[in-house]
């Protein structure tokens, strides 16, 4: 059953923290953050999120901002939401963050759901901070969000501008009002935290079978890396280019087929040919089109999270080749991309 007011708790504010927490906190939850000192200025006020789809600024209020993982000790949250990205888990100061909550959190039964994906890294957040997988879930945001003056950042029609520019995070909603997906498993939990997502009764959480949830999050990969040798130049120019389009839909078969994915990961990679991956790329921008498919992309996976992108691939390779399996075009996807890189 969903808590009554349940205490949340956002490690990082960055646009999906933020976007995360409003959707929570129009649910009734009572949101906590966890920043660097540095952010504690910018989240002195009530933050404004500009939504493309109707132009409208809402506003983020009345929640705590903590900076030091010591003063956590003893307190129990209903979910912890760790926004960090996979590379960011893996630094130095990221394992360093993850065995702090650990130390502070692993023992009080709160739940955290990791919202970076990858190969590994499910495991690398439960070796660092101790969590039990009964208390460990996956999910990420299915919502598009940036901060509003980042370097490279989406921009809106100038009809838009000034409202946009007024605010300090931008979100597009897709047109099923999913804003959230996750691994249904620890089930319990999992179906606590849809419940309680879903009450903001603008977006909802749908849960999807953790295998499904893996592999659909890992084969999103190679998109990105085809669109950076690309060029960033649209879904169009991107489909056209049919050879690299083609090593792009043969590497996400190869990663769905992985061992990892069992028989749900072989049936996939039958039912994603190339015309139903064209099919669904150009839906997807479609859906997109207030913000723009390819220009999120190029904000976010092809600049703050591109380490997280490339990591999951090389992870992808690496579990391929323990398995006797040499994912070919997965390889070919990485060295074009380097080459470019020089």
């Amino acid at each position: 059953m969903t808590p009554a007011q349940p205490h949340i708790l956002v490690v990082g504010a960055g646009a999906l923290g933020l976007t995360c927490a409003y959707h929570l906190r129009l649910a009734g939850a009572q949101i906590s953050f966890l920043v660097r000192p540095h952010r504690v200025a910018a989240l002195s006020r009530p933050q404004t999120l500009f939504h493309c789809n109707d132009h409208g600024l809402n506003t983020l209020a009345d929640y705590r901002v903590l900076t030091d993982t010591a003063k956590l000790k003893g307190q129990r949250f209903d979910f912890v939401l760790l926004t960090l990205d996979g590379a960011t888990c893996r630094s130095e100061q990221g394992v360093a963050t993850l065995r702090a909550l650990g130390a502070a959190l692993a023992d009080t039964g709160s739940n955290l759901l990791i919202c970076g994906v990858g190969i590994g890294l499910y495991e690398h957040v439960q070796a660092a901070t101790g969590f039990d997988t009964q208390h460990l879930l996956q999910g990420t945001m299915k919502i598009f969000a940036y901060q509003v003056g980042a370097p490279d950042a989406p921009r809106p029609p100038d009809t838009q501008a000034q409202a946009h520019d007024s605010a300090d995070i931008a979100y597009l909603s897709f047109p099923d009002h999913v804003g959230f997906i996750m691994a249904s498993r620890p089930r319990a939990a999992a179906k606590v935290f849809a419940e309680l997502y879903g009450r903001s009764g603008v977006s909802s959480c749908r849960l999807l079978p953790a295998t499904v949830y893996s592999a659909t999050t890992s084969m999103f990969s190679p998109l990105i890396l085809d669109s950076q040798i690309n060029g960033w130049r649209g879904t169009e120019s991107l489909l056209a280019d049919r050879e690299l389009w083609q090593l792009c839909c043969r590497s996400q078969r190869e990663i769905l087929r992985l061992k990892r994915y069992g028989l749900v990961g072989k049936l996939l990679a039958l039912l994603m040919t190339d015309a139903a991956l064209e099919k669904k790329m150009r839906e997807t921008d479609r859906d997109a089109g207030p913000m723009g498919y390819t220009a999120f992309n190029r904000f976010h996976h092809g600049g703050k999270v591109l380490a997280q992108n490339l990591q999951i691939l090389a992870n992808c390779v690496a579990t391929g080749e323990r398995a006797g399996r040499e994912l070919r075009a997965t390889r070919s996807l990485l060295q074009r991309f380097r080459e470019q890189r020089g």
